[in-house]
């Protein structure tokens, strides 16, 4: 779980650094859950809730499941079972909270951008929790 919250919190960082800079800042992944949460789950609307839970499922969901799959995920090291990870996390996501947002499968409601962005940051996280938890394994 430390992995995945090191990895949430790498891409976190991009994501803020992007919307800080200006680029697209239209598109906005924490806002996307957001909405996809007051849709699936009658939340309020609520950027810190959606946050949190951003944290929290890379951090416990995410982070657990890499720790259990990572035998079985194709690759001999670290690094490429995390790449595999963030690609499946990618799938995941974008048959799952897209369609919740109201955008439509790999939500290209939002144009093209998004589901490109999003692989692109699954990439980012599969690398950086496959890196983690190959080089602290049996450390914590």
């Amino acid at each position: 779980m430390m992995a995945g919250f090191v990895a949430t919190f790498v891409v976190s960082m991009i994501l803020v650094l992007r919307l800080a800079a200006g680029i697209m800042p239209w598109y906005d992944p924490i806002e996307i859950m957001n909405l996809a949460m007051q849709d699936a789950f009658d939340t309020p609307d609520s950027r810190e809730l959606a946050w949190g839970i951003h944290f929290a499922v890379g951090t416990l969901i995410w982070g657990f499941l890499y720790g259990l799959l990572t035998p079985y995920l194709p690759g001999r090291t670290h690094l490429r079972r995390g790449l595999a990870f963030g690609l499946i996390s990618w799938l995941v996501v974008m048959v799952t909270v897209f369609p919740l947002a109201g955008s439509g499968l790999f939500g290209l409601g939002f144009g093209a951008i998004a589901p490109l962005s999003m692989l692109l940051a699954h990439v980012v996280f599969g690398l950086v929790i496959g890196a983690v938890y190959g080089r602290t394994r049996g450390v914590v």
